[in-house]
């Protein structure tokens, strides 16, 4: 395993990619690697303290439907500053984050429609 080099790759293969984390189930930080000439949005400690314990809690809890929904492919976070991807690949948590308007045209067409519609009957 070269978790360095997956990173190095990935962020060749797709140039909207900010940041890659790769994690294991032990909560060890493998690999974590923000794009050159992109600024973080978060701290140095920020990023160690969620990219350590988050991904696994979150994938454990969204895997616990597997067994009615079938493999999960992958689970985003829509931020308004970013936009997170959680994939899992055996023991490890692979995080990659982009620019929020990657988001999927469709994402960006229900969510409006839940905040217009939330805003007059929910609130």
């Amino acid at each position: 395993m070269d978790a360095e080099a997956f990173i190095h790759e990935m962020f060749k293969a797709e140039s909207t990619i900010r940041y890659i984390a790769v994690v294991d189930t032990e909560y060890h930080i493998l690999a974590s690697k923000q794009r050159e000439g992109v600024p973080s949005l978060t701290s140095e400690e920020t990023e160690r303290n969620f990219m350590s314990i988050i991904p696994q809690i979150i994938v454990d809890s969204v895997n616990k439907l597997t067994p009615f929904l079938g493999d999960v492919g992958g689970i985003t976070a829509h931020y308004q500053n970013a936009l997170l991807i959680f994939y899992r690949i055996e023991n490890l948590i692979v995080i990659i984050s982009f620019q929020p308007e990657q988001a999927t045209p469709f994402y960006d067409k229900i969510t409006e429609a839940f905040r217009k519609l939330s805003a007059k009957h929910l609130t």
